[in-house]
């Protein structure tokens, strides 16, 4: 008799039942005792089978009882038949005595017994409630079974910080974590402890409430606006929703300001009520979160009654007016202070926008201030100067005298003019003109006047209808310059200086010119002339000129100018070693030196050049980067600072370009492509010519528009030396060339894509082999030519879910799909492929951007009689081995269950393989499938829930790699 336990849930045994990737543990009889090896637990089951060989006894009894006591036992009476038997309902974390006895007739066999104890239960029904910023309140259902601790851990659910466990003794079924970050998530975990045996832990997830921001303060307030600052949340929140109104709740704003960097926030609530106290509550907030607000009052300041202005005077009082303040006040505060004396206060209502303030000193200027107040609190003053009595314009003071303009001051007037009338004209005419001032006004600038002449000027200030006496005085303005003054031809050594005669009359001109560093030449001209040449100069110097006129010991202004002499120009530019793209320019230089050259190159049928400059020091510049056959144009000059020569220029046309980076690719026995970059230029053709090595020469006509060109039906072994050069017109560019040699026949009738490769057969594609060289076994194959040296026969791959792989074993056999898609080459071909000697497996893996392989250093199938038993070598690779696990399993298919599990493999991963029990690996899986283990996995690389996009298997002849670089150096000598 045998007792399999294995499975043990919380409250049911199972015997003689397999896990997926488990063993059957199998239990003896010995006389009349029984013996088992191990029972494994797995707490999802809950339930035990009793397995049994039965003889010829026609019953048996099956007893599971409490270890400890015999009480509430169970007897189960069973036909000779049955051979598995599940008890349900046991308690969990008890130990049982399970006891088997065959029955025939009168007759019992001696007992089958072993113990078995089922798991403990855990923790169940957890929650956590009461959630604050750092602190959460956590409940559970306790364990049925007899435990010795509750452990309870907890986390952030980043895993920063590691975890936290608290053992609690039981029956502890509640507890308080204190000391959590705000705004965080968390793991939490429930588990029973019993000796070494934990429990299923009971799990769940909670996020911690952001907490509100702190320390909240005024930085600084007007009475239109306050600035807050505080202290950021130890969360980590996006933002702060700020909400405030006046305490009399009306007119709720709110306001979403983001967090500052570093410790602190701050925000200003603007276009608030002066003097008015508000509520504030600031709240933190991240994602979906808020926290609760942190709160407080703050009150704006008064604002100052403005517009403060003197509205009349007497010689004992002053009339103010101002507006009111806009904030709510108790009153206004008005201060009035003498120039020599004691300050005096009167205090006016709210209501008020005006005072007249009576009694005052005559004649004396005071100095009065006026504020809001409203209990202590007080607003910023409002100041003005007034004057008792009546203060005239006494002078008027002219300044900034011109030919054509003066600039006129006064004092102020007491009290306040309404308006101000100046009156000015020249004193021989009567017409005169007048200038309607505001009241305020101190100052006036008269323009447009006449040069030479003496003007008489009025001010009188109006108070109503009532005008003061005039203000007089009187200016003579200046000569006027000469005007419009220019320079002309002006060459190495000379100058002509132009000019306009001024208005006023005068004796004659004085011309004045002067080099940067030199002294000053000047010369008296005629009354009537209008220009003048200046003569015997220094070339490329710069020259200060003036010109004014003079009458008797009085001069004008100076009419002024600064230029400079020309400078003389580079000699002979010319183009020399022009080549497609580059041209060396070459020239002469100027006698004086020369600070830069500007070179303009401009293409043929190209309006706008390219503008270069070159250190003066230069005589010439390598220009690049040029376009092939095209006709350009270079004008030059030089600088010297603002000076510049006359240009010089010359043309050149550029050589036409070459085609570059001709290569030779595809080399076969019979044929070889050529393919290089155009040129940059305009062609109409290229020529190609082609010469073997025992003196044969082809010349061949290329469109331009050609890149490539594929040469066929050349010699076996030979080596071939191509020349390409570009044509326009009757022009041909400079060749370039390259050699390759074509390949020969090493195998007749290859038996595998390593020797179609030796043959020459680079591409990767479908090729016919031969089995052993045997035509009669001829099987087409794809052939991989490229990867890690090429050579591999691809027998299975998968990339698109196009093609259905939970096949029968018919099919797998045979093969099937499209060999340029996805397909499975067959087991028999396989088999016969892999007999032919010692070959390699290369397994090639893809998940979009990255990628992984296994290598095995051998592999090969057995026959249809072995079931095409896997045998393979040691691994190596980037993906981990996962195959050595199926090493010597039969292969399966969902109709030839081949594997050692209790359920078909084939039928419960929806593939086809080389099974055990399960699988590590299931290239033949359904597609796409996430599913655990049911798509195509590599359990080392992704795992059994993910299912590789792409995947070829390959495989080659042992060290191909040095057979193939043996052969192709022994080719080539």
């Amino acid at each position: 008799v045998k007792l399999p336990f294995q499975k043990l849930g919380l409250g049911t045994l199972i015997l003689s039942s397999v896990s997926p990737g488990g063993d059957v543990i199998r239990g003896c009889m010995d006389g009349s005792s029984l013996c088992h090896a191990s029972v494994p637990v797995l707490p999802e089951n809950k339930a035990f089978s009793v397995v049994f060989k039965t003889l010829p006894p026609s019953c048996c009894l099956f007893s599971p009882c409490p270890r400890q006591n015999n009480e509430g036992g169970v007897i189960a009476q069973l036909p000779s038949t049955v051979t598995t038997f599940n008890q349900t309902g046991l308690k969990p974390g008890e130990e049982y005595t399970v006891t088997v006895v065959a029955l025939k007739d009168q007759a019992r066999s001696p007992p089958a017994s072993d113990s078995i104890s089922t798991l403990i239960d855990g923790p169940t029904q957890i929650l956590v409630r009461d959630i604050s910023d750092t602190v959460a309140f956590v409940e559970w259902t306790p364990p049925r079974a007899r435990v010795d601790a509750i452990l309870l851990k907890y986390g952030l659910a980043d895993g920063e910080g590691g975890r936290t466990t608290f053992r609690l003794q039981p029956p502890l079924s509640q507890y308080s974590l204190q000391a959590l970050r705000p705004g965080a998530r968390y793991h939490l975990a429930v588990s029973a402890l019993r000796g070494a045996n934990e429990s299923q832990p009971a799990l769940t997830q909670f996020t911690t409430e952001i907490d509100a921001p702190k320390n909240l303060r005024v930085g600084s307030r007007t009475p239109a606006s306050l600035e807050l600052t505080w202290d950021n949340s130890e969360a980590e929140a996006n933002s702060y929703r700020v909400v405030y109104s006046t305490l009399a709740g009306e007119h709720y704003h709110e306001v979403l300001v983001p967090r500052d960097t570093g410790p602190t926030t701050r925000a200003t609530l603007a276009d608030l009520v002066p003097g008015t106290e508000y509520g504030i509550g600031i709240s933190a907030v991240m994602d979906s979160q808020q926290s609760v607000p942190a709160t407080m009052n703050a009150r704006t300041e008064l604002d100052s009654p403005r517009d403060l202005m003197v509205t009349a005077s007497t010689e004992t009082s002053i009339s103010l007016s101002w507006t009111k303040a806009m904030g709510p006040i108790d009153h206004y505060r008005v201060t009035f202070t003498p120039a020599s004396g004691m300050a005096s206060e009167v205090t006016v209502s709210r209501d008020e926008s005006q005072l007249t303030l009576s009694e005052l000193e005559p004649g004396t200027e005071y100095t009065i201030s006026i504020i809001a107040e409203r209990g202590r609190q007080q607003s910023l003053e409002a100041t003005v100067d007034a004057f008792t009595g009546v203060r005239p314009i006494t002078q008027l003071h002219f300044s900034q005298l011109t030919s054509s303009s003066v600039n006129i001051t006064w004092s102020d007037p007491s009290p306040p003019a309404d308006r101000l009338v100046l009156t000015y004209g020249p004193r021989d005419e009567e017409a005169a003109q007048q200038l309607a001032l505001d009241g305020t006004r101190r100052h006036a600038s008269l323009t447009g006047l006449r040069p030479s002449t003496e003007y008489l000027v009025s001010l009188v200030a109006v108070h109503g209808a009532v005008s003061s006496e005039p203000v007089t005085g009187s200016i003579t303005t200046g000569m006027d310059a000469p005007k419009d003054l220019r320079v002309g031809n002006i060459t190495q050594d000379s100058m002509v200086i132009y000019w306009s005669p001024p208005v006023a009359p005068f004796d004659h001109y004085r011309i004045s010119y002067r080099a940067a560093e030199g002294r000053t030449d000047s010369t008296a001209i005629g009354s009537d002339a209008t220009e003048y040449t200046i003569r015997l100069l220094q070339p490329a110097t710069k020259y200060e000129i003036g010109v004014k006129s003079v009458r008797g010991r009085e001069e004008s202004e100076v009419a002024s100018i600064t230029t400079y002499t020309a400078m003389d120009a580079p000699l002979g530019v010319t183009a020399t070693n022009i080549t497609p793209t580059e041209v060396l320019l070459q020239w002469n230089p100027p006698l004086m030196d020369v600070e830069s050259y500007v070179l303009v190159l401009t293409r043929h049928t190209v309006v706008a050049g390219e503008t270069i400059l070159v250190d003066g020091i230069n005589q010439e510049y390598q220009l690049t980067n040029l376009q092939p056959s095209t006709t350009y144009t270079v004008a030059m000059y030089a600088t010297n600072g603002p000076l510049t020569s006359q240009t010089i220029s010359t043309n050149f046309t550029t050589l036409l370009d070459p085609p570059t980076n001709l290569t030779a690719s595809e080399v076969t026995r019979r044929s070889a492509l050529l393919s290089w970059v155009p040129p940059v230029g305009d062609i109409e053709n290229y020529v190609l010519t082609y010469r073997s090595t025992d003196g044969s020469r082809k010349e061949l006509i290329v469109d331009a528009e050609d890149t490539w060109i594929r040469l066929e039906g050349l010699s076996e072994t030979t080596e071939y030396t191509v020349r390409l050069q570009a044509a326009q017109n009757a022009v041909r560019s400079g060749f370039i060339s390259t050699t390759f040699t074509t390949g020969g026949r090493v195998f007749a009738n290859p038996q595998d894509c390593a020797q179609h490769l030796m043959n020459g057969d680079t591409l990767s594609g479908v090729y016919t082999i031969s089995i052993n060289g045997d035509l009669s076994q001829r099987v087409q194959v794809f052939c991989d030519m490229s990867t890690d040296g090429g050579g591999w026969i691809v027998f299975q791959r998968r990339q698109n879910g196009l093609t259905d792989f939970f096949r029968k074993w018919a099919d797998y056999r045979v093969g099937f799909g499209n060999l340029e898609d996805e397909f499975w080459l067959g087991l028999d071909n396989i088999h016969k492929i892999t007999s032919q000697g010692r070959y390699e497996l290369r397994i090639d893996m893809r998940d979009g951007q990255e990628a992984a392989y296994a290598y095995y250093d051998k592999f090969s199938i057995g026959d249809s009689r072995s079931l095409y038993k896997l045998r393979i070598g040691d691994y190596n690779g980037t993906s981990g081995d996962s195959l050595t696990y199926h090493q010597g399993r039969p292969f399966s298919t969902k109709d030839r269950d081949n594997d050692v599990a209790v359920t078909n493999c084939a039928m419960s991963y929806k593939g086809a393989w080389w099974y055990k029990n399960c699988h590590r690996t299931n290239l033949n899986g359904k597609y796409g499938e996430s599913r655990h283990s049911q798509g195509i996995n590599w359990y080392h690389w992704k795992g059994h829930e993910f299912s590789i996009p792409f995947v070829e298997m390959k495989m080659r002849p042992y060290n191909h790699r040095n057979i193939s670089g043996r052969k192709r150096r022994s080719l080539q000598l």
